[in-house]
């Protein structure tokens, strides 16, 4: 067993359309651990095989930003209120001819690959573009915590969301180490865990033995259970039975990664519960994890189109 600390990563998307598939892919390969066949040319195969099986979830982490100009047609009218998309006009000009008036916009559309997927509106690529100022902006973060503290993070419904499968993950094998991985609760310091090297019998046994259980810390009990959750969990597996089964034993604090993306204004709303608690008291390992979020957030200077962002909503055409 392997104790370790959360950890928040900003995920930049790449430009392109290249980019918008290697973000798919990244999150897709999250899921199963398989980051290690990520090559410079597999990201399109691996969307293309999502796409033919119709496992389109990963296709929402691909942010796609459109771009269209045009007098008197909007050839992106479509997204106007498409709940998973953000869409813009800016007026540019007009001009008369014989009477007849005509203007001129800018469109302005910030949604993701499995939209344009689901409503046959892949021509709409022709309109791709890097973000604008116009564009309200996607972020995605990689995120190292406990399965109990993504709860949380998945109570966010209007996020995409990828998570590492204990249905599919196979601890025992070399890959993971042959162990489980335990997050660190917030409450605990690292200098008092030194007891990881003791034998689970050991562990066994002098419980058993001692009816005074002041003869234990609270961090005695905590390894306790997770190592004897760890055995199971690998014995489990020795005796024939499948990850999706023997996953059943695994404890709440056992490490999981999630690829996690939402739209500037969603992560507001994320932030405002998870990490100043405006609704109430947050989980003190989801207010640590939101912590760490913050800082990538500000170290990659994000921080504050975030919380300045005036939150727009399909159809509507006010200026961020």
């Amino acid at each position: 067993m392997k104790l370790i600390n959360p950890k928040a990563e900003l995920l930049l998307q790449q430009p392109g359309l290249e980019g918008v598939y290697k973000q798919i892919e990244l999150a897709g390969r999250t899921c199963y651990k398989s980051e290690d066949k990520i090559t410079e040319n597999s990201a399109k195969p691996f969307v293309d095989r999502m796409i033919k099986s119709n496992h389109l979830a990963m296709l929402e982490h691909g942010t796609v930003y459109l771009m269209a100009i045009d007098w008197d047609f909007d050839p992106l009218s479509h997204y106007r209120y498409n709940k998973y998309s953000r869409y813009r006009g800016e007026y540019l000009e007009k001009e008369k001819c014989q009477g007849d008036v005509s203007y001129k916009y800018a469109y302005y559309v910030t949604t993701n690959l499995r939209v344009l997927v689901e409503n046959g509106w892949l021509d709409d690529l022709k309109y791709i573009c890097e973000p604008t100022e116009y564009h309200e902006k996607r972020y995605t973060f990689k995120l190292t915590t406990s399965i109990g503290v993504s709860r949380e993070s998945n109570r966010h419904r209007v996020h995409s969301i990828a998570e590492e499968s204990t249905r599919y993950c196979n601890y025992s094998k070399d890959k993971f180490g042959g162990e489980i991985n335990i997050t660190k609760p917030f409450w605990i310091s690292e200098g008092e865990y030194a007891g990881i090297g003791y034998d689970l019998f050991k562990y066994c046994y002098a419980i058993s033995q001692h009816k005074d259980q002041d003869e234990f810390s609270d961090i005695d009990y905590w390894l306790f259970a997770n190592l004897a959750d760890e055995y199971s969990y690998m014995n489990l597996l020795r005796l024939g039975w499948t990850p999706q089964q023997a996953r059943i034993v695994l404890p709440l604090d056992t490490k999981t990664e999630l690829v996690h993306t939402a739209f500037a204004s969603d992560w507001k709303h994320f932030f405002d519960l998870r990490y100043f608690g405006k609704t109430g008291a947050p989980h003190p390992n989801m207010v640590e994890l939101a912590g760490l979020m913050a800082k990538e957030a500000n170290k990659y200077g994000i921080w504050n189109n975030i919380h300045n962002i005036e939150s727009e909503r399909t159809g509507s055409d006010k200026k961020i």
